[in-house]
């Protein structure tokens, strides 16, 4: 009878056991899982901030008298073509202050022409023909109001003097005259009231290098020759 009990108390002793063994073993702590997160997109290197770029600075003229260089002394000569009177010969005779009295010798007749030099502009003022004795009129009184040039310097600079109108179409133009080859001419268009045009081409420091008037078909071209100057 006692050792009946003894082999259940042993049985139900074992089967504690086995229940408290089993209990803890689904209680233990699991190992926990760790999800790998991926690395974020590497950062691309930022460059570093470029200073703006500061174009170059366009050298502006503020001289006209660079395209229309007047001393006393200065002579040019020109070769025609179109008229008899196309070829001339142009010689500054007399200069006071700002203003410069010109010779203008076609063969027909001698032409006094006076320019101004302006701030922003050179005009021609006076104009006499027939002026063979060559006298110095610059005390005359004004008789025209042709601005010739006029700044800027620029391509499709626009302004009217003695009813023409006057345009630069060109400041970079190439012409070959009998003097020789010239690079960065300033072209200048002259549009008269009955439409005739004329184009004149200037070269710094030497002035006048061709004209060319235009009447429908008709032209008529006054090419550098010679230039007698201080260079």
């Amino acid at each position: 009878m006692i050792k009946g009990l003894l082999n259940k108390s042993l049985i139900l002793l074992f089967a504690i056991l086995i229940i408290t063994a089993i209990a803890l073993g689904c209680t233990a702590k699991q190992p926990e899982v760790t999800t790998p997160v991926p690395d974020p997109t590497p950062t691309q290197p930022v460059p570093p901030e470029q200073p703006p770029v500061t174009p170059a600075p366009v050298e502006e003229v503020k001289d006209l008298s660079a395209y229309m260089p007047m001393q006393v002394g200065y002579i040019w000569e020109y070769e025609g073509e179109g008229n008899e009177y196309a070829s001339y010969t142009s010689k500054i005779e007399f200069a006071e202050n700002n203003r410069y009295q010109e010779a203008k010798d076609n063969g027909g007749t001698v032409m006094a022409n006076i320019y101004e030099v302006r701030d922003d502009s050179i005009v021609h003022v006076y104009q006499m023909g027939e002026n063979y004795e060559h006298k110095n009129l610059l005390k005359e009184k004004d008789n025209l109001a042709d601005i010739v040039l006029k700044l800027p310097i620029q391509v499709s600079n626009k302004w009217v003097g003695e009813e023409n109108s006057y345009e630069i179409i060109d400041i970079k133009g190439t012409i070959t005259v009998p003097y020789g080859t010239f690079n960065d001419c300033v072209v200048v268009k002259r549009t008269y009231k009955d439409g005739s045009e004329d184009y004149s081409h200037y070269a710094e420091g030497v002035g006048l290098l061709q004209s060319e008037f235009r009447s429908g078909d008709f032209k008529v071209f006054s090419r550098l020759k010679n230039f007698s100057g201080n260079k």
